[in-house]
């Protein structure tokens, strides 16, 4: 099974250093997922080791005397990865390739089925999925943009060769998706702002007559006779 992860992990190794000629196959969704699990799981060893590695290190430190919940961190740099790697980026990828699809089907761009689009954005992960445990380091500052414009670069080269469009047009998509995205999350968020403000001083104006007298001072609680 270990040969099986490593000739995989060459093949997401392949396609971040040549996205151009390593972005051409289509991949089934439950094939795409399997892939990308199997790319990843060597990855996810040596980012749990060093996420316990900083674990230890935090509370071999004089600041972990203070804790009081000792282990937690060990169970963290666990657990945390795990869930990272294997649930959030995956739930990510479905999302983004939805989102890109829809889109570009709007937009008129991409003749392909959804398996492609899927397949280009399984394939722009590899970078960050496989070199995430440098996110740990000290650098990440500086890493992370690295890895950001990397991926971007392999996801239009990657729905480029999958959806036969330009890369400039790839590019348009992922813009025009981005910005719509921005738009609705802003928008949503102002109106639940708006109405939370809204229902909270509702709530105010309904329970001052209550609290406070005719004279503009709270009212006293008042107790039955005995």
């Amino acid at each position: 099974m270990h040969v099986v992860w490593v000739k995989d992990l060459r093949s997401g190794l392949a396609v971040m250093l040549h996205p151009g000629d390593n972005t051409k196959k289509t991949m089934e969704i439950g094939a795409a997922y399997a892939w990308y699990y199997r790319v990843t799981a060597i990855p996810l060893v040596i980012l749990i080791i060093f996420a316990l590695a900083v674990a230890t290190a935090f509370y071999a430190s004089p600041i972990a005397a203070v804790s009081s919940v000792v282990g937690l961190g060990v169970v963290a740099a666990i657990v945390l990865p795990i869930l990272f790697m294997w649930v959030l980026i995956p739930i990510n990828i479905f999302i983004s390739a939805g989102l890109f699809h829809i889109v570009a089907g709007w937009m008129g761009e991409f003749k392909g089925d959804f398996e492609k689009t899927l397949s280009a954005v399984v394939y722009s992960k590899m970078p960050s999925s496989i070199f995430l445990f440098t996110l740990i380091a000290p650098a990440i500052l500086v890493v992370a943009p690295v890895f950001a414009i990397w991926e971007l670069v392999v996801l239009l080269l990657a729905l480029s060769n999958q959806q036969k469009v330009k890369w400039t047009v790839a590019l348009g998509v992922v813009l025009i998706t981005v910005i719509v995205v921005t738009a609705v999350v802003s928008v949503t968020t102002a109106a639940f702002a708006i109405a939370t403000a809204g229902a909270a001083n509702a709530l105010v104006n309904a329970l001052i007559p209550h609290l406070v007298g005719n004279n503009g001072y709270i009212t006293p609680l008042t107790y039955p006779v005995q």
